[in-house]
């Protein structure tokens, strides 16, 4: 498969819309990776819980006047042209910045029409910062809502972490329609560029049928094996690439990074 350089592709959505299936995990690494590798990377934390921004510790590290997520969505939706430097965090990890979430009331806060109108302008944005960033990791919530289409509609390509588990499985389907009708809204394509199931084990039985199943979807599938760790490396907020570099998944997401990014 052409890697999403090949593509010319770099801003990037970890969506799924089920909880707990590895988004922010996936995310962390990859956009770790990514920098570790030279690239400059924006990450942003699109889900109110904010566990992205809790683990960069973007509460500690914002200067006065930082922004974020929260702040400028609705800078946008007033019809501003707000700066995105403004809002950003410099150097979470070396050669990566973030956006930190504007935190657990943002969607009530905001309002769906809010997050509606400011879709279009927050695309615009993003594509204005891929001169300055090679990539932009988007870290979405587990949702369906406005949020999450401002998001997911901004990106030029899809990732979905899922788990070797029935309903999250079963989710893929819905997702993958709801990139199709994103991109005809938009009148562009938004891919969905690779599903990676996290957590794998391979003696699950299940496996391989699952495997089938995804065969079916024309979407490169990845694997990054269950490991003590990952809840090891997120306990001490360090990156796999930091804690367990050597590790299986740490193996695991690089093979991520060379076929699906950097090719």
């Amino acid at each position: 498969m052409p890697s999403l350089r090949e593509l010319g592709l770099g801003i990037i959505a970890i969506a799924n819309q089920k909880g707990g299936v590895g988004k922010t995990v996936t995310a962390i690494n990859l956009a770790a990776g990514l920098a570790k590798a030279g690239e400059r990377v924006l990450v942003v934390d699109g889900d109110p819980q904010a566990n992205l921004s809790l683990f960069f510790g973007a509460r500690e590290k914002a200067k006065s006047g930082t922004g974020d997520l929260g702040k400028l969505i609705a800078a946008v939706s007033a019809g501003e042209r707000p700066l995105l430097r403004k809002h950003i965090i410099r150097q979470v990890r070396r050669g990566l910045d973030l956006l930190p979430a504007g935190g657990r009331g943002l969607r009530l806060e905001l309002g769906e029409e809010a997050l509606v109108r400011a879709s279009p302008g927050f695309a615009t944005l993003l594509a204005e910062a891929r001169k300055e960033y090679r990539w932009i990791i988007l870290d979405c919530s587990p949702s369906n809502g406005a949020l999450e289409r401002l998001l997911v509609g901004a990106s030029e390509a899809v990732i979905v972490p899922l788990e070797f588990q029935l309903f999250s499985v079963a989710g893929l389907e819905a997702l993958v329609e709801d990139v199709s009708v994103f991109s005809s809204e938009l009148g562009r394509r938004i891919r969905v560029h690779a599903v990676v199931f996290t957590k794998a084990e391979n003696k699950l039985s299940r496996v391989e049928a699952y495997r089938e199943i995804f065969s079916s979807y024309k979407i490169p599938v990845f694997e990054v094996c269950r490991s003590e760790y990952v809840p090891r490396s997120l306990e001490r907020s360090r990156t796999l690439w930091e804690s367990a570099p050597s590790s299986f998944a740490a193996r695991d997401y690089a093979r991520i990074l060379k076929k699906a990014f950097l090719g």
